[in-house]
């Protein structure tokens, strides 16, 4: 016995160690399940992880909220994990996740997958510092297109802008709001693989915390959003989207690409024409409202104009 002392001596002040931290592991998971039990009403929420995180499985997942924008998560298991020291960053995995935003009947957008990693971060004033959701076998619906969109992999990342003033010459009011959109191999409809990618800032009077407030004099940047294929960029546009209420939205903005017209025919969803890359970009005007976008700019002399031959033709972007 004495000869055991020494290790006894030893372990002794671990286990009061792990003792202790066993205390505050259960007290910080307690939190964990109060901080979720407003998100997922009527779920037995089980916090498991010890010792390194703090870890809820939920089978199925439901959350649902909002008021004039409402909002929609299902998913047919989610795992929720947050660090025991970093109750400000919340990881969630979840299977066959599903996705929605809608305003009305006219603007609302989908989105479907067979995974998806989201991780959400919130600040110590209660402003979101950053939502990121990368989602594999991606399925996309929006009230702004009639084709569905899929994607090999897609991704959304959300952020507060806050602190920031309205330019003088600005009507819209601050940034308020940004999100940044990223695709591989995302299809419209049945159209070639594209690599998209989109960058939009949302301006208002106030935080976006009500969209009737919002939508009086608030709008959407969208600079830049970009489609390319394997070859390189295909179009490049700039635009704002202004809301019409609660009923739809009305945007304008400039398109700078090397395939003029397969891009007019996209957007007016007619047959792609069989069309090679320009060897300078072209730069067309739209404006409209979902289902009629008006084009202009489309070159004339398009048959004359210099064409890279050395290069494939114009991707189809819509089918």
């Amino acid at each position: 016995m004495l000869k055991r002392l020494p290790l006894l001596l030893t372990l002794a002040p671990l286990a009061v160690a792990i003792g202790v931290y066993w205390l505050f592991w259960t007290g910080w998971a307690a939190e964990f399940k109060a901080a979720l039990a407003p998100w997922l009403p009527g779920t037995g929420v089980v916090v498991t992880g010890f010792p390194y995180r703090l870890e809820a499985e939920i089978a199925p997942a439901r959350l649902d909220g909002g008021d004039v924008v409402k909002l929609s998560a299902r998913a047919s298991r989610a795992r929720i994990n947050r660090g025991p020291w970093r109750p400000e960053l919340t990881l969630i995995s979840a299977q066959q996740p599903e996705f929605a935003a809608t305003v009305g009947d006219v603007l609302s957008a989908r989105l479907a997958a067979a995974s998806s990693i989201t991780s959400v971060h919130v600040d110590a004033d209660g402003h979101v510092a950053r939502i990121s959701t990368v989602a594999d076998a991606a399925r996309i619906a929006t009230g702004l297109l009639p084709v569905p969109i899929t994607a090999q992999a897609f991704e959304v990342h959300l952020r507060e802008r806050v602190g920031e003033t309205a330019p003088a010459s600005s009507p819209s009011g601050a940034p308020r709001g940004q999100m940044v959109l990223a695709g591989t191999a995302l299809r419209f409809g049945g159209g070639d693989p594209l690599t998209f990618a989109a960058d939009m800032v949302a301006t208002g009077p106030a935080r976006l915390d009500g969209y009737d407030r919002w939508a009086t004099t608030g709008m959407v940047a969208i600079d830049p959003l970009t489609l390319a294929d394997a070859t390189g960029e295909v179009a490049r546009v700039r635009a704002t989207l202004v809301p019409i209420g609660r009923t739809g939205a009305r945007f304008a903005g400039t398109i700078e690409t090397v395939c003029p017209a397969t891009v007019a025919a996209a957007i007016a969803g007619t047959p792609a024409p069989s069309e090679r890359r320009l060897r300078a970009p072209a730069r067309l005007a739209f404006e409209g409202v979902p289902g009629a976008v008006r084009v202009t700019g489309i070159p004339a002399d398009l048959t004359t104009r210099a064409v890279r031959a050395q290069l494939p033709p114009c991707p189809v972007l819509r089918r």
